[in-house]
């Protein structure tokens, strides 16, 4: 069975944002873990906690928010979405030319 270059090159994209988004979570609970290890030392004298947990609540609800649409099923059809828009798009229009 032969992989066309689509198929390729849809593989090596994928790969490239599954890395990508890989390697900013590590290195971004690796910062976390580093801020909060210098914490109890006095390094910090605290100036970080707020961003950290702000940090963290704005990850966790990023998280929540792709879990659930994931669950719904918005990543199904996502063709489906842009077609949605125009039809509204063509229906606010001509609401305003009849309006």
């Amino acid at each position: 069975m032969s992989i066309g270059k689509k198929e390729w090159a849809t593989f090596i994209v994928g790969a490239w944002v599954i890395f990508g988004v890989t390697f900013a979570g590590v290195t971004f609970v690796y910062k976390l873990l580093e801020i909060m290890r210098t914490i109890p030392m006095g390094e910090v004298a605290g100036f970080a906690v707020i961003q950290v947990i702000t940090y963290l609540l704005v990850a966790v609800g990023f998280f929540l928010l792709f879990i659930w649409s994931f669950l719904k099923g918005d990543f199904k059809d996502i063709e489906k979405v842009k077609y949605r828009v125009l039809e509204m798009e063509e229906k606010a229009q001509e609401m305003e030319r009849g309006a």
